[in-house]
């Protein structure tokens, strides 16, 4: 029996089935148990946009995480695990295919000393990839430049940044305060040991007391070196400069006028 037959149970009409394409991913499957390199992500469709503009959905900045759920295919392990590189590229990928290449965001011209719209054009974005390999663990090497203390670090992955932002706001309530203990809990779930030392307790004490040169050189290694997608590029002014900028996710990244 053919495996296209209508009686097959794998079947599906062609009218109900739903386009994609692979996408290579800029971490090359390299930190994942199965080494998936590329990934099956379907198209945005009018369903997707329904869903997408659900007030709670968007109140609870759950946008990324439901694309990511509904859109990838064949991924092999939870969507949550992927790196946000790798996330983040998927997620470029789908506004450019369902919404167009350009997106439109204020950038500042040096020449004009003001901000202005600019155009970018996101299919000249171009990946970053590993230009260090990991260890068995999938951990990276680094010594700080001022206390010499060797550290070992991972890449977050979406259940880390998930983990992170409750984290963040919970502590926030109990201490009844705006100030937000972000960069040191991202810092916290990045370090997985220091001068060998993997409790994390103790290393969250060694990283509270790191000379802010060292943290501030570590996090800026870790942002060089982790894989995705590079998001310095030019944009194009309504008079035609080019102006160069970073790319920022706004509202209307996937609200865009039409």
């Amino acid at each position: 029996m053919s495996e296209n037959n209508i009686l097959s149970p794998n079947y599906v009409p062609e009218e109900l089935s739903t386009p994609y394409d692979i996408l290579e991913l800029p971490s090359q499957g390299i930190l994942y148990p199965n080494k998936k390199s590329s990934v099956k992500v379907e198209y945005l469709t009018a369903l997707d946009e329904t869903i997408l503009t659900s007030p709670n959905i968007i109140a609870n900045n759950k946008v990324v995480d439901t694309l990511l759920e509904r859109k990838v295919k064949d991924l092999g392990f939870d969507h949550l695990d992927l790196i946000e590189g790798d996330r983040t590229a998927i997620i470029i990928f789908l506004r450019a295919t369902g919404f167009g290449e350009e997106y439109t965001q204020l950038v500042y011209n040096t020449k004009t000393s003001e901000y202005e719209e600019g155009i970018i054009n996101l299919s000249e974005l171009t990946h970053k990839k590993l230009t260090v390999n990991p260890d068995e663990n999938g951990f990276f090497d680094y010594e700080l430049p001022l206390s010499k203390k060797k550290i070992k670090f991972k890449f977050l992955t979406g259940r880390d940044e998930k983990y992170i932002e409750d984290q963040d706001e919970s502590l926030m309530k109990r201490n009844n305060t705006d100030i937000s203990s972000r960069i040191l809990l991202k810092l916290e779930k990045q370090v997985m040991s220091i001068e060998g030392e993997t409790d994390k307790i103790k290393i969250s004490n060694i990283l509270k007391k790191l000379k802010i040169m060292d943290a501030r050189s570590l996090r800026k290694y870790i942002e060089e070196l982790e894989p995705g997608i590079n998001m310095s590029v030019n944009a194009r002014t309504r008079g035609g400069e080019s102006v160069p900028t970073f790319l920022t996710f706004n509202r209307s990244f996937f609200w865009p006028e039409l």
